[in-house]
């Protein structure tokens, strides 16, 4: 099987009933007591009457209502005037095919779901079927129970879609959800410009930015502006995936493929069919999923864990790190190959220091929804010099280190405007007197170790955890950084450093 992006259609190049003689596949068309339950209205579209009635048997119930129709234009009339929940139809038809019917019937109604089934080997047939959007393609021989199990999932699909059409027309999404962007400085305005130009095109996409930038949120302005909006946007922070899992999490697994698979995972690809996949922090993919992934984006070829059987997919890939892919490669971490797949369209965040112009606008951003979680708070509003004193700060964990400062001062303060005592504690960059790493008054002086530690962290924020790029602003081999990380865990002051 086959999974498409759109909808459901089944595609018949031979009589049914001649099949089923010389299969020798046990056939119950009413089902048995494990049959799943249709409760929907399914049109079978066939130009030979025999296979025609030999589905609609199959599909027939005290649950379930068949019509058929005997080609493809019969079939769009019915579309037009009736309420379908799913269409099953042949490919080889007299007149016009099951592939220019799927085009059609994708243009009258877009959600209905469209299944095929045809003899094995027309990979052609599958290919240009998914990217037209049919849900499942079928080849036989294949078991009408697993058949009938399909549509029964293909129309559920369609049902929580619709349901959650629903909700969500009935609250307005966060402007993070949305993909709005926050903030009108030059930055800013290129970002928004570039994303905008990304967002025509459906390649693959490399975004690159400190961490905390906000890349993830690029990531859904980018799928909030395509053609895939109306579809999903499926979002995994691949370092917080564990190695073991990763591939189950993401292709997806068959009942029993390990041990504690008691039940069948789509995976994430087949959840963002005909949508978005963002992968997050792609630099600590593990290798041995990173070859897989190549696939993926060559192909759409997606084999669950433990199955012996490909589907393909239609998934835009995003990915997004805050290392240096080039360093990665170069330490033999990261495929040479799936950089040069996911490059295809880079695009890089600012970090908010170099964008400072649109911290007010963001703090008032920040402000508005840290009320609506804080709704006790007599805060509303964020004084002048508070401001100044937000816009004036280095602000090493960017967007996100911003957020969190103004839920705090939301949530602690007593007063309906935040003031300069509520913000008191960032750090402000332009102040040359004290220097951050002088110990507070009420410590001793720091010893050289600890001096040296605080140094190497600190530069590490800076690079947003870039070993490489912290290697060369300290002036030493990448070796030696690694050296002193090592030391500061045993205790020990690290050795001289080696100059790079």
């Amino acid at each position: 099987m086959y999974r498409g992006s759109k909808g459901i259609c089944i595609a018949i190049c031979e009589p049914m009933a001649a099949w089923y003689r010389s299969s020798g596949y046990l056939w119950s068309p009413m089902g048995s007591s494990s049959a799943p339950t249709l409760n929907a209205r399914v049109l079978i579209v066939d130009d030979d009457p025999e296979w025609g009635e030999a589905l609609r048997l199959v599909f027939s119930s005290d649950d379930a209502a068949c019509e058929l129709a005997a080609n493809a234009r019969a079939a769009l009339e019915l579309v037009a005037e009736g309420d379908f929940d799913a269409v099953i139809c042949d490919v080889r038809m007299d007149g016009m095919d099951g592939l220019e019917l799927l085009d059609r019937v994708k243009k009258i109604k877009p959600a209905l779901p469209v299944v095929m089934i045809t003899g094995a080997g027309r990979v052609a047939d599958a290919v240009s079927a998914i990217k037209r959007g049919a849900f499942e393609y079928v080849t036989k021989p294949c078991d009408t129970q697993e058949l009938r199990t399909l549509v029964v999932d293909a129309i559920g699909d369609k049902r929580r879609r619709a349901s959650d059409a629903s909700t969500r027309s009935t609250r307005p999404p966060s402007r993070a959800r949305s993909g709005e962007l926050v903030g009108a400085g030059t930055a800013m305005r290129a970002l928004a410009a570039s994303i905008e130009r990304i967002a025509a095109s459906s390649a693959p996409v490399l975004i690159r930015g400190e961490t905390g930038v906000g890349k993830e949120l690029a990531a859904r302005a980018i799928h909030a502006r395509g053609d895939r909006r109306d579809r999903p946007f499926v979002a995994v922070n691949t370092a917080a995936v564990n190695d073991d899992l990763f591939e189950s999490e993401v292709f997806g697994h068959v009942r029993g493929a390990f041990t504690g698979a008691a039940q069948t995972r789509k995976g994430l690809l087949t959840e963002a069919d005909g949508g978005t996949l963002f992968l997050d922090e792609i630099g600590d993919m593990p290798m041995s999923m990173q070859a897989k992934l190549l696939r993926v984006l060559q192909f759409g070829e997606v084999r669950p864990v433990g199955s012996d059987r490909v589907h393909f997919v239609d998934v835009r890939v995003i990915a997004a790190t805050h290392r240096d892919p080039l360093a990665l490669m170069r330490e033999g971490r990261f495929r040479e190959d799936l950089y040069f797949r996911l490059n295809v369209l880079p695009l890089v965040v600012p970090p908010l220091r170099e964008r400072r112009e649109d911290i007010p606008a963001l703090a008032a951003h920040f402000l508005e929804e840290a009320r609506q979680r804080a709704s006790l708070s007599p805060v509303r509003s964020i004084s002048d010099e508070a401001l100044r004193t937000l816009t004036a700060a280095p602000w090493p964990g960017n967007v996100r280190e911003l957020a969190s400062a103004i839920e705090r001062a939301v949530v602690f303060s007593s007063d309906d405007a935040l003031d300069l005592q509520h913000v008191s504690a960032i750090p402000k960059s332009n102040d040359a007197s004290v220097p951050w790493w002088v110990p507070p008054n009420d410590e001793p002086p720091w010893t050289l170790k600890r001096l040296n530690d605080a140094y190497v962290k600190w530069v590490l924020g800076q690079t947003g955890g870039d070993k490489h790029r912290c290697a060369e602003i300290l002036g030493i081999d990448l070796s030696t950084l690694y050296r002193w990380q090592r030391a500061q865990n045993d205790g020990r002051i690290p050795s001289e450093p080696t100059t790079g």
